[in-house]
């Protein structure tokens, strides 16, 4: 009894991989498309996974062929169309990295960062009116949100892309001011669509880009409230830009500030000289040095003195070759990043914003 039983489990199991096997080899007969796609793919992703590794060793070159390979076998693999769209960015192959950013956005329409650089591309290559329609389409969509702790939060990059969409749609509406001409009614139109994309991003990034182009088209349009408070917010954020120390100096001196405005001057012509750009930080320094004249017209002694407390307490310099110059251990003190973050005159333009 014991061995017809095993017979029987011998011939039943025998009979089942026998079924499986007919299945497996009529299945691909019937449905040889699918399997020749997924076999494909396979290939198409170890291609780009060779891609990805030359990527990580700067090998632009060798990445461009793996990619190119991987997509002709996986034709949907967007993150390789848009590697290579990069890549062909930093060789300023514009046309081959815009055609590559659109299959990447075709495959995947809420690829929001492809999308962002596609249209900051569009609108390097003067093609702002495109740029600001996918600039509007990031800030437009809104995607279901889903979070991997550590790993993933979708809503705060959500956020972020949107943050960076308002800010680059500024930097396409500046463009657009400029090719209209600074003195006609339309440049200034689209100057005040700058300034809004600009003060979006400020509130969602707050970072220093946004505040300082903020500040900067709001001086342009002669909001000196807007710009001055701007400006400030700059330097909060990036205490070490000497263009907003020099824009906002300006913004003083137009403003008859001049004790001011001869502060500002003196951190971004400090800064300049650590950078060791001397030609301009000369520059700066001939305007420091008209500034220091109308002071002294409109000054007494009382101020000099004053001055020369302040700078002995904020600052600890140092020479060298007749220059300023900061050392390393100089920027990692709070009370040296205090004296660039601190505004001169803020106290004017604290109601500065909308």
């Amino acid at each position: 009894m014991s061995r017809l039983k095993r017979i029987f489990e011998s011939t039943l199991a025998r009979a089942i991989s026998a079924t499986l096997i007919v299945s497996f080899a009529l299945s691909i007969f019937l449905f040889f498309d699918f399997y020749e796609r997924k076999v494909n793919e396979v290939i198409g992703y170890y291609l780009v996974y060779k891609g990805d590794k030359a990527f990580k060793k700067h090998d632009l070159q060798e990445a461009i062929y793996y990619y190119e390979k991987g997509i002709v076998y996986h034709p949907r693999h967007y993150r390789a169309m848009y590697n290579l769209a990069n890549i062909y960015v930093v060789y300023e192959d514009y046309y081959s990295a815009l055609k590559n950013y659109e299959k990447a956005l075709k495959v995947k329409p809420d690829y929001e960062i492809a999308r962002i650089d596609y249209a900051i591309i569009l609108s390097e290559t003067y093609k702002t009116d495109e740029a600001i329609e996918e600039y509007k389409k990031v800030i437009e969509n809104i995607p279901k949100f889903y979070k991997i702790p550590f790993i993933v939060d979708k809503e705060k990059s959500y956020y972020h892309n949107k943050g960076v969409a308002y800010y680059n749609m500024g930097v396409a509406y500046r463009t657009k001011s400029l090719l209209a001409g600074l003195d006609d009614a339309i440049s200034r139109n689209y100057m005040k669509e700058a300034s809004s994309s600009y003060e979006k991003a400020v509130d969602i990034l707050n970072n220093y880009n946004a505040n300082y182009n903020m500040a900067l088209i709001n001086q342009l349009l002669k909001n000196k409230n807007q710009a001055g408070y701007y400006y400030c917010k700059a330097m909060e954020v990036g205490p070490l830009e000497y263009e907003a120390h020099f824009n906002y100096a300006i913004l003083l001196n137009d403003l008859k500030q001049y004790d001011g405005a001869a502060e500002e001057f003196k951190k971004a012509g400090m800064l300049l000289d650590t950078a060791g750009d001397s030609n301009k930080s000369r520059y700066i320094y001939g305007i420091l040095s008209e500034v220091n004249e109308r002071i002294a017209i409109n000054s007494d002694k009382e101020y000099y003195k004053k001055l020369a407390a302040q700078e002995e307490k904020n600052l600890n310099l140092r020479y060298k070759a007749g220059k300023v110059v900061f050392d390393a251990e100089d920027k990692k003190t709070d009370s040296f990043l205090e004296d660039f973050k601190t505004c001169a005159k803020k106290e004017l333009f604290t109601g500065g914003k909308k």
